[in-house]
Parts: C-alpha cells; sequence; structure tokens
C-alpha cells in the first residue's frame, strides 16, 4: 500500500479516540485491541476497530506510525484539562473507557467452539473411512442422495449410522456439516477467512482470548478444589466418638406422626462447622464495656 496523504473523515468520527487507541495498541500489543473489542463490542464510536470499516485503514496507519515513533502521542489527564461542562458525556465516557480497559483482562464469555474438530469413535478404519466418504458425498450431492442411499443399503449393517438410533449417527452428522461448509463454504464464512487472511492478527487475537479463557477457568477449578479441600480436612477433623447420650426414644410400630426427615451424616457436619464458627465469633467479638 503506498503512502497515505490524505484522509476524508465523517464528522461523526472523534480521531482523539481513534488516536488514544492507536497509540494505546502500538504500546501493548494487538492483545490490548482484543480487550476493547470485548469491551465495547456493539459501540459505533469503536466501529474503527473493524475490518469492513471505511476509517480502519487510518487507525491501522497511526498504530503503524505510533510503532515507528513517528506520530505524537496523545495524552489522557494531561497538561490543563478543559472544562468538564465543555466536554460532551460520549467524549469522557470514551476516555474513562480508555483508561478502565488496562485493568486485567478476565474473560466474560467462552470462546467459539471449533468448526472443524470431531474426535473419531473408536471403530474399525474400514468403517471410519465408510461413515467419512458418505459424508462427504452427501454434503455433495444433497439430501435426496442421502435417501436413495438409505434405501438401498437399509440391509447393510455398515450404513446402520445413517439411523438417528445409532450411536455414530452424531458422529456422521457432525462430519457432513464440516464438509458442507467446505466444499458449498456460506458467504459469511467466506468473508470472514477473507479478513483473517488479509489481518492475520485477528487470529492471534483469537488464540489469545481462547488461552486467557482456559487459563481464567483452569483458575477457577483451582480455587474450587482448594474450597473443597478446606471443607474436606475441616470435616475430617470432627471428632465423631466425642458425643453423649441424652436421652433415647423408642417409637413403636403402631405410632404415627409429622417427624422429621433423618439427618445425614453430612448434615451433621455442617452444623458442628457452623455451631464452631458461631463459638469463635463470640469469643472474638469485643465487650460492650470496651472503649
Amino acid at each position: 500500500m503506498g503512502r497515505i496523504t490524505c484522509w476524508s473523515c465523517s464528522p461523526d468520527l472523534d480521531l482523539d479516540i481513534v488516536d488514544k487507541t492507536a497509540s494505546f495498541v502500538a504500546r501493548n500489543g494487538p492483545e490490548f485491541e482484543a480487550r476493547i473489542r470485548q469491551n465495547e463490542l456493539g459501540n459505533p464510536k469503536f466501529n474503527f476497530l473493524n475490518f469492513g470499516d471505511p476509517y480502519h485503514a487510518y487507525y491501522q496507519h497511526k498504530v503503524k506510525d505510533f510503532r515507528e515513533g513517528k506520530g505524537q502521542e496523545p495524552t489522557i489527564g494531561g497538561g490543563p484539562a478543559p472544562p468538564k461542562a465543555l466536554l460532551s458525556a460520549t467524549q469522557q465516557k470514551q476516555q474513562d473507557i480508555l483508561k478502565q480497559v488496562e485493568h486485567p483482562f478476565i474473560p466474560k464469555d467462552p470462546p467459539a467452539e471449533f468448526e472443524f474438530i470431531a474426535d473419531p469413535p473408536s471403530i474399525s478404519a474400514l468403517d471410519l473411512d465408510i461413515v467419512k466418504l458418505t459424508a462427504q458425498f452427501v454434503a455433495r450431492n444433497g439430501r435426496q442422495f442421502l435417501t436413495n442411499l438409505m434405501n438401498r443399503e437399509q440391509r447393510n449393517y455398515q450404513f446402520d449410522f445413517l439411523r438417528p438410533q445409532h450411536s455414530l449417527f452424531q458422529y456422521f452428522t457432525k462430519l457432513l456439516e464440516q464438509y458442507t461448509k467446505v466444499l458449498i463454504p456460506p458467504k459469511d464464512l467466506m468473508y470472514r477467512l477473507k479478513d483473517e487472511c488479509d489481518y492475520m492478527g485477528s487470529i492471534l487475537e483469537q488464540v489469545k482470548y481462547r488461552a486467557e479463557w482456559l487459563k481464567y477457568q483452569e483458575a477457577q477449578r483451582r480455587k474450587e478444589e482448594e474450597e473443597l479441600e478446606k471443607e474436606r480436612v475441616a470435616y475430617a477433623q470432627i471428632d465423631w466418638h466425642d458425643f453423649v447420650v441424652v436421652e433415647t426414644v423408642d417409637y413403636q410400630p403402631f405410632e404415627q406422626g409429622n417427624f422429621p426427615a433423618p439427618t445425614t451424616p453430612d448434615e451433621v457436619g455442617a452444623r458442628v462447622l457452623m455451631q464452631a464458627s458461631d463459638t469463635d465469633m463470640s469469643r472474638t467479638a469485643p465487650s460492650r464495656n470496651t472503649l
């Protein structure tokens, strides 16, 4: 791409926000841009981050300038700040957003499912090839081919996976969806692949987000395991043999009444832990006479 010498900007485009975002991305890398994409999804003020936006090229140009040290670094909060009355509410909010996105990233939504991964079942290589080839031919020739094949091979046990109640039917359906996307790709898939080819950074952003999600999930799992381990240790410290029989009540078979359900050992342990916690709190609580 040649040198860009002129830009025609819409009056609605806030170049100050574009320049500040480009400066942050140049310093912090593509993962910072991914944070803004995630946090400001659907915000039209950040449409310049989208590949199809007419001002995306200007944004990329500014990022390149800042990385090469050619751009003038914008300041947030530096120098004499204009009166807040002169700043619109939208501009103030955008500046707050740029400051907030520098906090540690916490994934909110799970990443997209893999579209072209299907774990093969534990079957022979011949049966697996039959399933795969059938899915390929059905994807190419359509549902009518599948109907004719089912009618012709209804007595052939090797094609039982075409029946919905068969254990391999879900795997066959998954392969059929994947082969259909490859042989007859939809337009939205082609547009997405073209964008990823034009800007390889988007692939890195997806990988980064997936890695952050897996890391976050692993941290949550360890946290839950630690909580369960603490509860198990506290439960194991209860002396189940330290008790006193207060009274024994014998119920006759002919007696009927509304009696509470029997208490399980887990419920007893939970009550003991609650009592111990209440006792500790009462001991550490300050006296009313204490100044």
